[in-house]
């Protein structure tokens, strides 16, 4: 059984469509998959229509962006409802939507300032439908240095010790996780093998419903470590691969590729049946 609980589409940072997440899903014959676009919800009325001709089970989802000792921490957040349809919910992520956009714009203005890199904000608004992220604009920045793959691109031009970076305005993990159970989100914490300011241990004394124990990135030990920790705390177990649809992207998986133990994720699919 292959199954995907973190993905996607050109909604946020995916390189590939709703449609095309969708067929693909189908091609790899998928059984589960969660569609969660970075702080935004828009491809989960493109996606419903197509489900008619397909026989994976879709679950709504979300991937938000918080924040916790200067670092990005990723919730993810999972509705067996129609919670994610709520006005305050939506508001809420356009006003998130409106921060990430202007972020982008300081981006710009620095790579011009630091590196003489022209990059056309309009052009990157026009073909990038979701929430801009450096993702969306590595791919801008890389077509003007083509000589540097993706992953150098994104390293040298747009990475934390870049003279061009700027922070993102966030909100906090406590508050993250509230705002998503307020409106009938299972919570999960994203991938802890990534964090490098905050442990683990520290991570999960917040009220998160599950962690993402199996995940691309993780080794035998990270992967052993989350699951210990998961079953201490009673946690649900799930899995991603964390798939962006970018070729030759060493930073996530494939559509459906992980490997997992089915009897630890039951309990987190039985909320979804």
């Amino acid at each position: 059984m292959k199954i995907e609980l973190h993905c996607h589409t050109t909604c946020s940072d995916g390189r590939l469509t709703t449609r095309e997440l969708h067929d693909l899903a189908v091609k790899e014959n998928l059984s589960y998959m969660a569609l969660t676009d970075h702080d935004t919800v828009k491809g989960h009325d493109e996606m419903m229509p197509l489900l008619r001709s397909s026989d994976f089970r879709y679950i709504p989802g979300i991937e938000l962006t918080t924040s916790l000792n200067g670092e990005s921490i990723h919730v993810l957040g999972y509705w067996n409802n129609e919670g994610y349809r709520n006005q305050e919910f939506l508001d809420k992520l356009e006003e998130l939507h409106h921060a990430r956009n202007e972020r982008i714009r300081k981006f710009i203005v620095n790579l011009k300032h630091h590196f003489d890199l022209e990059i056309d904000y309009e052009k990157l608004r026009a073909n990038n439908h979701g929430v801009l992220t450096r993702a969306n604009l590595a791919h801008a920045v890389h077509e003007k240095v083509p000589h540097l793959s993706y992953n150098e691109a994104f390293m040298n031009y747009l990475d934390k010790k870049s003279p061009a970076y700027i922070p993102n305005i966030r909100i906090s993990v406590e508050e993250g996780i509230a705002l998503l159970k307020k409106h009938g989100a299972v919570v999960v914490l994203a991938h802890p093998v990534i964090y490098t300011k905050n442990s683990l241990e520290d991570l999960l004394q917040y009220d998160f419903d599950g962690l993402e124990c199996f995940y691309f990135l993780n080794d035998e030990e990270m992967t052993r470590k989350s699951l210990a920790e998961a079953k201490k705390r009673n946690l649900l177990v799930t899995v991603g691969s964390d798939f962006h649809g970018i070729i030759g992207d060493v930073k996530h998986g494939y559509l459906g590729s992980m490997e997992y133990d089915m009897d630890l994720l039951k309990p987190f699919l039985s909320q979804f049946q």
